[in-house]
């Protein structure tokens, strides 16, 4: 539980996750219907969960009815939640899993009153109905999962026709690295790549961009030079963040970065960027 404890830390002021959540406020802003999402400030320290572990069975009702439905397909440990949360409002129903139960139960218990229900399965067989989300998020998450185009099928399964799925994936597979390894990527993605897989999906790509656009230099030099002679994941490492490096950044340099992607996701809002170490975009549900 520890390491988790300390993951969730660092998913919440580390630049890097901290800004990917500001591009993502942004996507969730364009995705969501005109006047479902009202502005909605949440109080510091506010519980990013509601109702705590949900069985399968009683997993598959929620998201289902009319209004904003919002699930979260690799949640872990629920550093994301309370911006989902609050990017589609207290009246909307948000649904959160994840494959570790760990993860899941540290997300429960940071909750105190946000009113998410989160469940375990297989992203690949997820326990819900047809049609029953409005929206589905996936962060960082489909690079992980062994077969990509099975979990589209499964998102646009579950996602009403019109729906919107918003993601965010790692480009560039010649940036491929141990790192990679260590959190058991299975791949990296090319812009007309991911373009291609989601058409063919059963998806309209309404947004597609690249984005962290500062630094694919910094990250090649740090994946080629620097972290071939880091201390090195362990052979038989079970779970997907061991040996896996971020660069320390001081405090200064952390907060600028964090500045830096929340300027860069006004402008993803307004064209797509030409190149960065991520692509994030929105895809909607053909029909509707």
């Amino acid at each position: 539980m520890r390491e988790y404890e300390r993951m969730h830390a660092l998913e919440n002021h580390y630049w890097w996750f901290v800004g990917r959540r500001a591009i993502v406020r942004r996507l969730l802003r364009e995705a969501l219907p005109p006047g479902s999402a009202p502005p909605e400030a949440l109080p510091p320290g506010s519980a990013l969960l509601g109702s705590g572990l949900a069985s399968g069975a009683a997993a598959s009702t929620c998201g289902s009815g009319a209004g904003v439905s919002l699930l979260d397909i690799g949640c872990g440990t629920g550093a994301n939640l309370s911006m989902l949360r609050q990017a589609v409002g207290r009246g909307a129903r948000v649904t959160a899993v994840d494959f570790s139960d760990l993860a899941l139960k540290f997300a429960a218990q940071a909750n105190q009153a946000q009113g998410i229900a989160v469940a375990r399965c297989d992203a690949l067989r997820l326990p819900f109905g047809g049609a029953a989300f409005s929206t589905v998020t996936m962060l960082d998450v489909l690079e992980h999962l062994s077969d990509d185009r099975a979990a589209l099928a499964e998102v646009s399964r579950v996602l009403r026709p019109g729906g919107r799925y918003v993601f965010s994936v790692p480009a560039y597979q010649h940036l491929w690295s141990a790192h990679d390894e260590a959190l058991h990527h299975f791949r990296r993605y090319e812009l007309r790549e991911l373009g291609a897989l989601l058409r063919q999906s059963g998806f309209v790509v309404e947004k597609l961009s690249f984005a962290m656009s500062a630094m694919p230099p910094a990250a090649w030099l740090w994946r080629k030079l620097i972290l071939p002679f880091a201390p090195r994941r362990p052979r038989h490492a079970a779970r997907h963040s061991q040996g896996a490096v971020l660069p320390t950044v001081p405090p200064i340099i952390n907060r600028a970065l964090i500045k830096y992607l929340e300027a860069e996701g006004k402008l993803i809002a307004r064209r797509p960027l030409q190149f960065g170490t991520s692509l994030v975009g929105i895809a909607r549900k053909r029909g509707g």
